[in-house]
């Protein structure tokens, strides 16, 4: 498949390669920000391991199998040639969100706060459109993370149904953009 295009020129997203993107992803885990990046994207601190390289490639090569078995569409964010994030969009319902469901996460820190992930998230909700039938895209967020709560209201997202909390006393909204 080829890359999904965005609206800048710089940015692209690309299939994920399991051998060629883990010790990318393993370096955003190692580094002084990758504890911060897993708490923002929802992992319990009790639940978060040491990352391995043997780890990142199985989680990619994960990806890669939810594609096959048409349950996920995963890609990998390359800014100005260097990869910087994930962003994936889920087919089937998990984590109490609906498919279809868009998410990203950009793990090298000093890329976040450029608008690099609303563009992202703009390209995903366009393959949506334009690939998909869905009425309606789904997602969901940290309620404590004020940013993306940000990012995703600027793009239409409204809450769905109320906050909750989940078993690891996170607190959840779940979001969603009518099409």
């Amino acid at each position: 498949m080829k890359p999904l295009p965005t609206s800048l020129t710089d940015l692209a997203l690309i299939k994920p390669n399991p051998l060629q993107h883990a010790p990318i992803t393993l370096s955003w885990f190692m580094s002084n920000n990758g504890k911060e990046t897993l708490l923002l994207m929802g992992n319990a601190e009790h639940e978060i391991e040491t990352p391995t390289l043997e780890n990142e490639i199985q989680i990619l090569e994960e990806f890669v199998e939810l594609e096959v078995n048409n349950a996920q569409i995963t890609w990998m964010i390359e800014f100005d040639k260097r990869v910087i994030g994930v962003a994936w969009i889920e087919l089937t319902e998990n984590h109490n969100v609906l498919p279809p469901s868009v998410h990203l996460m950009i793990g090298d820190k000093k890329y976040r706060g450029r608008g690099i992930g609303k563009t992202v998230m703009q390209s995903l909700i366009r393959y949506i459109k334009d690939y998909t039938d869905a009425r309606v895209i789904y997602s969901r967020h940290l309620k404590s993370n004020v940013v993306v709560a940000n990012m995703n209201h600027s793009l239409g997202f409204i809450n769905d149904k109320a906050a909750y909390v989940d078993k690891n006393e996170l607190e959840w909204q779940n979001i969603k953009l009518p099409i």
